[in-house]
């Protein structure tokens, strides 16, 4: 089959690979326009245009979707299918009902939970135990179309949402041939959602990312691992930004909330409002993502114990 590929994150790459591999003829990639980064704001490539560069893929980054320039390249193509995953626009519906076979989103969360911008991140600060990806027709309405196939996975204790982008990543590769092998078929039997049990999860917000020390040590510790790797969630200590990718529950009762209860090679033990959260992974100003351990090793005389993060 002809088919177009839209992504634009590191968690579309793996299923990229496998088209690229396969019999299928991978005819166009569309991909969102680079955006600026750092502290020069300089206009930065998203994974899969690399990708594409390094492996001579054709490829678009259309600002407006509703133009004759995309019409036009779809209709040259003449596409068998539109494969969306984690592309970061709302395909409008001229171009999604020009496939022969129509077009397919690959969504991580189990539909109709999680519609949205962030639902491997929001699942996490949730709590919730489990989640997926769920293979669907593309339809007007964010998230709404029926539901070719769904895949359900754990969300370990200490699951963070880089860790679980990499799971779905995974999953999703090695069932998307598959899919489109149903697809062509028509072996599929669309299952209609259950629109009354929808939720939906909000892309994340900058100023969410602070940590507050007052909530339950549950409640941090999901947030801390949702927020991994970004925005990443961070916390104040001797007016320093301090950046905190992984932390996981302790049993140990607050002392109070942000003190700093035990620093030592292999632990940093923060109260929260009931028991306290261990930090694991973290990064001072300019500095790389490091362990406890290394940070202790670079920061022991600038922690001080009975002190406060805020």
């Amino acid at each position: 089959m002809k088919i177009i590929y839209a992504a634009t994150p590191e968690i579309s790459i793996s299923c990229l690979e496998k088209l690229l591999d396969s019999s299928h003829e991978l005819s166009l990639v569309l991909t969102m326009p680079d955006k600026p980064s750092g502290r020069g704001k300089k206009l930065m490539p998203g994974p899969i245009k690399k990708f594409c560069i390094d492996n001579s893929l054709q490829f678009m980054q259309p600002e407006n979707l509703n133009n004759f320039e995309l019409e036009n390249k779809f209709n040259e193509i003449n596409p068998d299918l539109l494969i969306v995953f984690a592309y970061g626009k709302i395909i409008p519906k001229k171009i999604f009902e020009l496939p022969a076979h129509g077009s397919i989103n690959i969504h991580t969360s189990i539909l109709p939970n999680y519609r949205g911008a962030a639902p491997i991140q929001r699942a996490i600060i949730n709590g919730e135990k489990s989640s997926g990806i769920t293979f669907m027709k593309l339809s007007e309405g964010l998230d709404e179309g029926p539901i070719l196939e769904c895949f359900e996975m754990a969300i370990e204790e200490e699951e963070t949402a880089g860790s679980l982008a990499k799971k779905m990543s995974k999953v999703a590769s090695n069932k998307i041939l598959q899919a489109i092998d149903n697809i062509e078929l028509n072996k599929f039997k669309l299952r209609e959602q259950d629109h009354s049990k929808a939720s939906y999860a909000e892309k994340l917000l900058k100023n969410e990312s602070c940590i507050n020390w007052d909530n339950k040590a549950e409640v941090i510790k999901n947030m801390i691992n949702g927020f991994s790797p970004n925005p990443c969630a961070y916390t104040t200590y001797k007016k320093e930004r301090i950046n905190i990718y992984k932390a996981r529950l302790n049993s140990t009762k607050s002392e109070g909330a942000g003190k700093i209860m035990e620093f030592s090679k292999n632990t940093l033990l923060v109260g929260a409002e009931d028991f306290s959260v261990e930090l694991l992974e973290l990064s001072r100003p300019g500095k790389r993502k490091i362990s406890v351990a290394d940070f202790y090793n670079g920061s022991r005389n600038f922690v001080n114990l009975g002190k406060y993060l805020t």
